[in-house]
């Protein structure tokens, strides 16, 4: 499994009984370590290495290991905090490549960045493409990760719940709507609005409050029942119950009007339930978390369990006429199930990091994900591709919410802010977009990955100008006539044999095959101990000279063959490695004579004769 919910796992966590005290912060470090500083794994924050740094807690994962989080950062760790040790600990943990996490001898977190070797107190967040969709409003207020989006429906305002203890109202342009309301203590880690946008219940800690929306005050007294914190909440479309999953791993089903239980609880095999949803016709909810998929009826038996995700299932939403459940997962997909008997029908794949929210358009023509790989991304259910590029948050989105009206995306996570962005400016970019977007409709969705060769005809300035150029004498021969230079123009694409035909033929080499699936095999990462990063344990490779590199620049000219086939592509028809390499032969007999170039492509040889007579 992914051990990527070493990030999921870091909203209302009880710490464990023995864990080591907290202690105030020292701020007396004004910058972050330099870049290369090695450290003793000796902490000097108060306690030393028995306590934990400032701002940290220990708690124990729905898989029972041991997990520490820096609730300043809200970023989790398999690895003790201690000097020297790294704490990103599984491939994607921190966004941009190079980068690593650690802490200071003083007990706060920095990241190093081995790209621009540099350190800094900030995590290192991906570049934003010049051009890229910028967000109607950036809403700020919260001083807390934000757990939670809601939009009402009869205002288009939207509601936001926080780390911070506040629940929030805006307008669309972000003028604040009232006062916020701040519960009994408590950060709110999950929250969800009555279907006639009345009431708002959340859940902190154990416990689940009831909120009056138009009032913005508390409704009766807590509701108690789970043993451990409520990561998801639902009503159901009638209003007549809410159903709240915990890390207890049991799924509850309460009165709004009472604040009582109406059935007893329901155990699950999720481990924690991490998302719970009603269909739109209410009589069916789905659950996930660990494991399967599983629906249940309203009455709470277990109806199926739908298989096919390779890690915990994070996020769901039902189409309207609840024939369909897509689902969202730690294993960064996004799948489209038939409800009635769970057959996969669409797996989208393009975020690089887990998929913690989603929505649908009220045409149901668009669907929109927020992933804690910092994006918010809106695919094509016609298509089943993404629509244009990412929509770029500072850090890790963990809510999204669709206007009642479609037309706008709320999206909030770690940054502490709310962006509102126009669903139709997006799509207006993505449809007047060049063709390229044309050439692939019908594709399945799949990462904008490109790999194409970048021709260097000046050389390196590290290496010299010949270094990346053909090594010949430096002439340069000109078509021996215009059918030559027209066959090259017909296939410039590919490479040709020009050789005198009483030039022994060499055996065509057997065309290059990749493997590929249209849908790649599931990976499991497990957790390492990972050593502390010491400079003896960076290698460097040191670059080679000029003679090493002319020598094998040498030895591989004429010999390879481009191939432009990338792993996961199918062959094109003409296959490049079929197609012989150009060698250039002259005849030198002394006297008048005529030349003939043949020129092989595809198993058929075009002959080209020219005299060679009126050569200087």
């Amino acid at each position: 499994m992914l051990n990527e919910e070493a990030s999921t796992s870091t909203r209302r966590n009880e710490a464990l009984p023995q864990s080591p005290t907290h202690v105030a912060h020292r701020t007396n470090a004004k910058g972050p370590p330099p870049y290369g500083v090695q450290h003793r794994q000796e902490a000097l924050w108060e306690g030393g290495d028995e306590a934990l740094p400032p701002r940290w807690q220990q708690f124990e994962g729905s898989d029972g290991s041991t997990r520490y989080q820096d609730d300043t950062l809200v970023m989790t760790s398999v690895n003790r905090p201690l000097p020297g040790v790294r704490l990103d600990c599984y491939p994607g943990h921190l966004v941009v490549p190079g980068c690593e996490w650690h802490i200071s001898p003083l007990g706060r977190s920095y990241f190093v960045n081995h790209n621009t070797r540099t350190t800094s107190w900030k995590k290192p967040k991906p570049e934003r493409p010049a051009g890229s969709l910028t967000p109607e409003c950036i809403i700020e207020g919260h001083s807390e990760c934000i757990w939670s989006l809601a939009y009402l429906k009869a205002s288009c305002n939207v509601m936001s719940a926080s780390d911070d203890g506040s629940i929030r109202l805006w307008k669309r342009d972000g003028e604040p709507v009232g006062k916020p309301w701040y519960g009994d203590g408590g950060g709110i880690g999950t929250m969800a609005v009555s279907p006639d946008d009345t009431m708002a219940v959340c859940g902190v800690d154990s416990r689940l409050r009831l909120w009056n929306i138009k009032e913005g005050s508390m409704m009766g007294d807590p509701w108690e029942g789970h043993d451990d914190g409520v990561r998801c909440l639902d009503w159901s479309p009638d209003a007549l119950e809410i159903a709240s999953g915990s890390e207890d791993g049991t799924i509850r089903r309460w009165n709004p009007d009472t604040g009582r239980q109406t059935a007893p609880p329901i155990k699950t095999s999720h481990v924690w339930v991490e998302v719970v949803k009603y269909s739109p016709q209410g009589d069916k909810f789905v659950s996930g978390g660990e494991g399967a998929i599983c629906v249940w009826s309203r009455d709470g038996k277990l109806l199926l369990e739908i298989k096919g995700h390779d890690d915990k299932v994070m996020s769901f939403c039902w189409s309207k006429d609840g024939a369909h459940i897509f689902s969202g997962s730690v294993d960064r997909t996004i799948r489209k199930w038939r409800a009635i008997d769970g057959k996969e029908l669409v797996v989208l794949r393009g975020h690089t990091s887990i998929v913690g929210s989603l929505c649908l358009t009220p045409n149901e023509r668009y669907i929109v994900s927020g992933s804690y790989d910092y994006s918010v991304r809106i695919w094509d259910l016609k298509t089943n591709q993404a629509v244009g590029d990412p929509l770029l948050h500072d850090d890790e989105v963990f809510a999204v919410a669709m206007s009642p009206d479609g037309k706008y995306i709320a999206s909030a996570g770690s940054d502490k802010k709310v962006y509102v962005w126009n669903l139709e400016a997006a799509l207006e970019r993505y449809q007047g977009a060049d063709d390229g977007n044309a050439k692939l409709k019908g594709r399945p969705a799949q990462p904008r990955v490109v790999r194409q060769p970048i021709p260097n005809t000046r050389g390196s300035a590290k290496y010299g100008k010949d270094f990346f150029a053909d090594h010949s004498d430096g002439r340069t021969t000109p078509p021996a006539n215009s059918s030559l230079l027209h066959w090259r123009s017909l296939f410039s694409s590919l490479r040709f044999s020009a050789r005198p035909t009483d030039t022994p033929r060499a055996s065509p080499r057997e065309s290059r095959h990749w493997n590929f699936s249209l849908r790649p095999v599931g990976k499991s990462w497990r957790t390492v101990d990972v050593a502390p990063a010491r400079d003896e344990d960076r290698y460097g490779i040191t670059p080679e000279t000029d003679a090493e590199a002319a020598a094998a620049m040498q030895r591989t000219d004429g010999d390879e063959v481009d191939n432009s086939t990338q792993p996961g592509q199918p062959a094109t028809v003409v296959q490049a490695s079929q197609v012989q390499p150009i060698q250039q032969a002259q005849i030198s007999t002394g006297g008048p004579e005529d030349v003939v170039y043949e020129v092989n492509c595809c198993g058929i040889f075009f002959g080209i004769r020219r005299p060679t007579s009126h050569q200087s």
